[in-house]
């Protein structure tokens, strides 16, 4: 049996961040095979809409007519249809095709520049919305289509039942230029449903692509309409968070931002878990465990901190400081507040069954926003070199020192007595301190000789978890010979 396909009908946009570009990677991102039909070609950016080459209309029906010979396509989008021929003729092949559409009534870029010619507006009232679906229009585009002014949630639902005369079933008037609510409005019945909302900051490019890109995924899925509504709000508000600077103007949602995050969390997760293995394997390692116990701390890479650029993520989604407490979310990892991951409950010295010797055993299964000592070392380090996210702690020993100078891993140590009693940070304070004197060097070890109320600790770093546990069982072997 064939999977069904959803199909987007739109612009190519040359700077990827709306168009047919858009909608692909929002279908992907969403479990959905998508197949396109180009009408036009756009130069743009992010700064604006350059120039438009519209396809020519046997060029257009020749893409519908492969995609839909070969494939059952159960809801369509159209997206950029700047003129009134290719309209109609959008018209005539979604007829033909008995195709569930949505229309994506895309008039400007949203980093300027228009896309619609003026007489195309009449067409697409007159011929493509009666045989539509749905039709999602942001304010602006709603007051074109109704002729109703909108300053309010009210002028916008006027604005929704004005729309549904043409014959459309539902409409859908994105909040995002007025309270950034949603207005869900069904012809059949005249009822509506409201779908409430909250400003975020994040770029913004390719929000109306993404949003009908999503409902037809979602739709595809068999949600309800109103279901899937909800569920592409939520889609398309993430897409934002944790949009990216692309170029110099408006940034383009990332489709794909919260799911690359997951990816990496539970990519952390399973590095740590492999780094612990390491060292539970070793019979040395359980002797070099402080009395506090040993952690072993990793963070996400550094396109998900702001220690390279703390605007990077223009909704600030990614505080480098931990939560001092777990909370646990969707992806069972941790609180989403935190970069890094860590034993909750550290790891500590047991006896063995057999009570002659030691081994080891950690307290949880890592999450982020434990490990907060070590993460902030980690921190303090990636300050200077973004390519060390991990760090494990041991007991000080000059013995343990010495082997590790055997191996040849560099050290630089820290006092305690000598930190500011204003620093903030006081984790942080003594890496810092030491990467600084090291001339901004991160060494492999970072050691302290203890102080009031504080045990003496070695911290090794490693690129990740492995790598730092790798420091580790060399030093074990250079201390057995």
């Amino acid at each position: 049996m064939k999977k069904k396909v959803v199909m987007t009908i739109a612009g190519s946009d040359s700077g990827g961040g709306a168009g047919i570009q858009a909608d692909i990677k929002t279908f992907s991102a969403l479990g959905v095979h998508g197949a396109c039909v180009i009408v036009s070609v756009t130069s743009q950016n992010t700064t604006g809409v350059k120039s438009v080459f519209d396809i020519p209309v046997h060029s257009i029906e020749s893409q519908f007519d492969a995609v839909c010979s070969d494939m059952t396509v159960s809801y369509a989008k159209t997206g950029m249809l700047s003129s009134s021929e290719i309209v109609k003729f959008v018209t005539k092949k979604v007829v033909e095709n008995k195709i569930m559409l949505v229309v994506d009534p895309v008039m400007a870029a949203e980093a300027g520049g228009s896309l619609l010619q003026k007489d195309a507006v009449s067409w697409l009232k007159k011929t493509l919305l009666p045989v539509s679906y749905a039709v999602t229009p942001n304010v602006f585009e709603a007051e074109i289509l109704s002729g109703i002014s909108i300053q309010t949630p009210e002028d916008a639902l006027a604005a929704a039942a004005e729309i549904a005369k043409t014959g459309v079933k539902y409409v859908v008037v994105t909040g995002g230029h007025l309270d950034a609510s949603d207005i869900i409005y069904e012809s059949e019945t005249g009822s509506h449903f409201i779908l409430e909302g909250k400003f975020i900051g994040g770029g913004t490019h390719g929000t109306g692509c993404t949003f009908s890109a999503a409902l037809i995924s979602y739709l595809s899925r068999g949600y309800s309409f109103v279901a899937a509504c909800r569920l592409t709000k939520k889609f398309v508000t993430d897409s934002i968070s944790y949009s990216e600077k692309i170029g110099n103007g408006v940034s383009p949602v990332s489709q794909s931002g919260l799911f690359n995050l997951k990816r990496e969390r539970a990519a952390v997760i399973e590095n740590i878990l492999s780094a612990y293995d390491l060292l539970k394997d070793n019979p040395g390692f359980p002797t070099l465990i402080p009395e506090v116990g040993s952690n072993i701390a990793m963070s996400v890479p550094d396109i998900y901190r702001n220690t390279s650029d703390e605007t990077y993520y223009a909704a600030g989604a990614y505080p480098s400081d931990s939560h001092p407490f777990v909370l646990c979310d969707s992806d069972s990892f941790g609180t989403f507040l935190s970069t890094g991951a860590a034993f909750p409950g550290r790891i500590h010295k047991v006896r063995d069954k057999k009570g002659t010797g030691w081994t080891m055993s950690a307290i949880g299964f890592p999450v982020f926003g434990s490990g907060l000592h070590l993460m902030k070392a980690v921190d303090a380090a990636q300050k200077f070199d973004p390519g060390i996210r991990a760090c494990i702690n041991l007991k000080y020993s000059p013995l343990i020192l010495e082997a590790s100078h055997k191996a040849g891993f560099s050290s630089y140590m820290f006092k305690r007595e000598d930190e500011p009693k204003n620093y903030v940070r006081k984790e942080e304070w003594g890496s810092v301190s030491a990467i600084s004197k090291n001339n901004g060097l991160v060494p492999d070890i970072i050691y302290d000789t203890g102080g009031v109320g504080k045990e003496a600790i070695i911290r090794v770093f490693g690129t990740d978890a492995v790598d730092a546990a790798l420091k580790i069982k060399v030093i074990c072997e250079k201390l057995e010979e």
